[in-house]
This record gives C-alpha cells, sequence and structure tokens, in this order.
C-alpha cells in the first residue's frame, strides 16, 4: 500500500522534463513568428479601418451641420486644442477633422472646429499612410480639394507596415463614397481594389 503512493506521488524523471521543455520550445520556435506576422497584418488592417471610420464621420458630420469638414493627414500631434493649427502633409503620420469656414480656414470656435483626431501610433508606431494632404466634404457630401475645386478622381489612402505581407486602401471618390479595398484580392471580388482602384495606385507590399 505504502509502495503504490510513492509511485503515485512520484516526480517527473530528469528525461521527461528535457522531453517537455523541448517540445515547448519547438512549439515557441513555429508560433511566435506566426503570431508576429498575424499581429503585423491585423495592425494594417485596424489602421485602414481606423481612416474609413474617420472619413465617414467627417462626411456624415458636413451633412449633419451642413458645412465643409476637412479630412486631414498631418505629421503634427493632434489634439482639441491644436486642431486650428494643425498642418496637412501628404502621407501625414497622423489624422484630424475639422470644421471649415466659408474661406476654408477652420472655425475660430476649437470647440466648433473639432470634429476627430486619431494618432496612429496608438494602432503601431510604423504603420505608415501614403494619401493625399486632405479632402473637404460639403454640406452635401461632394468632396473637394482645400481650394475649393470639385475633386475629379478617386482620393486614396493606402495603408502598409514594414514586414507585413498585407497592404490596404481607403478611397473616397468625388461623389462621397468611402471604401477599403485589399490589392491582393482577385478582380471583381468583394473587397477587391480592381478594377476600381489599378494595382499602380494601390499596390501590393
Amino acid at each position: 500500500m505504502l509502495t503504490t503512493q510513492r509511485r503515485r506521488l512520484r516526480g517527473a524523471t530528469l528525461l521527461e522534463l528535457i522531453v517537455t521543455v523541448s517540445i515547448v520550445g519547438i512549439l515557441m520556435a513555429i508560433g511566435v513568428p506566426q503570431l508576429g506576422d498575424w499581429v503585423r497584418r491585423n495592425s494594417v488592417g485596424s489602421a485602414a479601418e481606423i481612416i474609413q471610420n474617420g472619413l465617414r464621420q467627417a462626411e456624415a458630420e458636413a451633412i449633419r451641420r451642413n458645412q465643409r469638414v476637412e479630412f486631414l493627414l498631418t505629421n503634427d500631434a493632434p489634439s482639441q486644442d491644436s486642431i486650428k493649427t494643425l498642418t496637412a502633409a501628404a502621407n501625414g503620420a497622423n489624422w484630424a477633422s475639422r470644421v471649415l469656414d466659408a474661406d476654408f480656414a477652420p472655425l475660430s470656435d476649437i470647440t466648433l472646429a473639432y470634429v476627430n483626431v486619431f494618432r496612429m501610433k496608438d494602432v503601431s508606431a510604423d504603420v505608415a499612410i501614403q494619401g493625399p494632404a486632405n479632402v473637404v466634404f460639403s454640406g452635401n457630401g461632394r468632396v473637394f480639394d482645400i481650394k475649393g475645386a470639385p475633386i475629379t478622381e478617386y482620393q486614396i489612402f493606402r495603408v502598409s507596415r514594414p514586414g507585413a505581407d498585407r497592404a490596404m486602401c481607403v478611397f473616397v471618390t468625388p461623389g462621397g463614397g468611402i471604401r477599403t479595398c485589399d490589392p491582393a484580392i482577385t478582380s471583381g471580388k468583394p473587397f477587391a481594389c480592381l478594377p476600381l482602384v489599378s494595382a499602380e495606385k494601390c499596390p501590393k507590399p
């Protein structure tokens, strides 16, 4: 009886520990790189969705307020306090949206000018955006440049990340349509960029 109890209480042998640690090491060696790839891919999709939502909010606010609303990329650190002084920059690292007056300048009242801001480092420090410095939505949802000229071709924001095997594009049509697409998907399928957006304007990674 006592011998049986001792056998049940016996710990793992050194050989069993070595085998277990080896198996765990192999699984980690296989799984960790794949997890890193998944995180990079997912961050690209998340960033594209955030830009799409920011554009849609800017358009909705323009229609709701019946005023011009600018969606801009910027390398500044956007906030409500800085909403009037943000400098629009093509391929900027962050984005913001603000209400404009009749001269296409931010409203003088900060609380009225502010719509939304986002710092892309909240998704990932190395997410990159390639796109126009800004687009302006009118009160009827039409799209203009910052000088008030109607937009005649798609405005494309391409999102990528170093080391990721995925890129996404968010585009705005002259009529105010906003959509996200994946250049890796075959033409004609849901979420495919082609044929609406060419491979030259939204290339794969």
